[in-house]
């Protein structure tokens, strides 16, 4: 029996390649359909076009001043070129970007902050991991969108050319979430006390000629995340003034008028120096409106040429990344720092044009 079984052993031969290779085959062929594979497309940057809202802050650099607390609103609008932020009061700041996406690197995300972070964010839980940079026309990274899982976080990218170890870092990141109602359209100013006493050491010996005439900040919550420009006006006297880069400049005229109206940021010169615009008004008697700017570049205001007589204007964003004025009728006032307005007539659009900013009335 032993020998009749060694001997079947010696004649066993090595099967030939193509045998190995068809059984092989049809292994697979077997596994794979009894554990098909779902295969899953890429997900694309059209699926982030719409509209959104703040739900919550993941990170805020700690240098900033800034906390998003619980009741904090801000819209976020993405298109194929352009990213919208709107403030709850209606302001809005616009930016012609384009799209670059890329795999999300825990590493390379980790090393994005200006400092540890202590390991808080973790993104090493989230199974599908995209990044989308979206960067301006001029080629400046501004924003960078984070898609993890169903999860969809905007990151605003700061750059510190100061800084010789690290030039570009995140500065914050928000949880946003998809949006269906309507985005305010209507203009508030809001007085609040921050930084009131540090403006109010700046200024110095400023007469009002009123009494009781007291310093607001009526800066845009957006305007103060997106800018380095603080508005304070007083709320008797109506008198606005700028706070930049540690200076005061008087925003207008204001006696007998309301002073500044509205408020809206723009990049209308393509300098990568977002302009200052803002309405105002002024006159006891003959009440008037004027439209300006501040340059930051030249450090002054400049008025453009209009004047609309009896009634008020506000300045808003308009689709084509420019500015539209508006006739404006007050919707609210509790006070000159605390008011609504609603935009009513089109008066006519803001432009740059022949290297200058003027107005261009609509056809």
């Amino acid at each position: 029996m032993e020998a009749l079984f060694l001997k079947k052993v010696l004649r066993f031969r090595e099967p030939k390649k193509w045998v190995i290779l068809l059984v092989a085959m049809l292994c697979v062929t077997v596994a794979c359909t009894a554990n098909p594979m779902v295969k899953t497309e890429a997900k694309g940057k059209d699926e982030l076009y719409g509209n959104y809202v703040f739900e919550k802050q993941i990170y805020m650099n700690p240098l900033s001043s800034f906390l998003a607390l619980d009741g904090y609103r801000e819209y976020y609008t993405l298109t194929e070129n352009m990213l919208i932020l709107t403030g709850e009061a209606g302001n809005q700041q616009r930016m012609e970007v384009s799209y670059e996406q890329t795999e999300l690197d825990e590493k390379e995300f980790k090393n994005s902050f200006l400092m540890d972070h202590g390991g808080v964010i973790d993104i090493a839980v989230y199974k599908e991991r995209d990044q989308y940079t979206l960067t301006e026309i001029s080629g400046a990274a501004i924003y960078r969108i984070y898609r993890l899982d169903d999860e969809i976080w905007l990151a605003r990218i700061h750059k510190d050319n100061a800084n010789i170890q690290k030039s570009e870092y995140i500065w914050n990141i928000y949880k946003i979430k998809k949006y269906d109602g309507e985005i305010p359209s209507k203009v508030t100013i809001s007085g609040t006390q921050d930084n009131v006493e540090e403006f109010l050491s700046l200024q110095q010996d400023f007469k009002s000629g009123y009494d009781a005439d007291t310093c607001y900040n009526i800066t845009p919550v957006d305007m103060q995340e997106s800018s380095d420009y603080m508005v304070f006006k007083y709320d008797t006297s109506c008198a606005t003034f700028l706070l930049y880069e540690g200076k005061v400049y008087p925003l207008g005229e204001w006696f007998g008028g309301f002073g500044v109206t509205s408020m809206a940021l723009a990049d209308l010169d393509g300098d990568r120096n977002s302009e200052l615009y803002f309405t105002y008004s002024w006159g006891s008697g003959l009440h008037r409106s004027h439209a300006a700017y501040f340059d930051p570049t030249t450090k002054q205001v400049v008025t453009l040429d209009y004047t609309h007589m009896n009634e008020d204007m506000i300045i808003t964003n308009n689709d084509d990344g420019e500015l539209s004025l508006y006739a404006a009728a007050i919707h609210r006032m509790d006070s000159f720092v605390n008011f609504d307005m609603e935009k009513t007539d089109l008066i006519s659009d803001i432009v740059y044009e022949n290297g200058q900013i003027s107005m261009k009335p609509k056809p």
